[in-house]
């Protein structure tokens, strides 16, 4: 059976500060990254394909990211990682 995450495809997310923090990405896109997901895949559905609103490589850009990397948006604000 696979494991129900907070994020679902359809959902708008970041990556977290946390995660941006941890890998030293301070500056430039990758903590204004905003995008939509569109699937999540893998072993355990942990993986997240994301088309990226704003990216280097041009609006619409897929891309993918693990779910623990990336906070979810709700009308309330962002929700901590799940």
């Amino acid at each position: 059976m696979a494991r129900q995450h907070r994020i679902q495809p359809g959902d708008r997310v970041r990556y977290s500060s946390e995660f941006c923090r941890t890998i030293g990405a301070l500056t430039g896109w990758l903590p204004s990254a905003r995008g939509t997901v569109t699937a999540l895949w893998g072993g355990g559905q942990d993986l997240a394909r994301i088309r990226w609103d704003h990216h280097p490589d041009g609006p619409g850009t897929i891309g993918g990211a693990h779910v623990s990397a990336l906070q979810r948006q709700t009308p309330t604000g962002w929700l901590p990682r799940r």
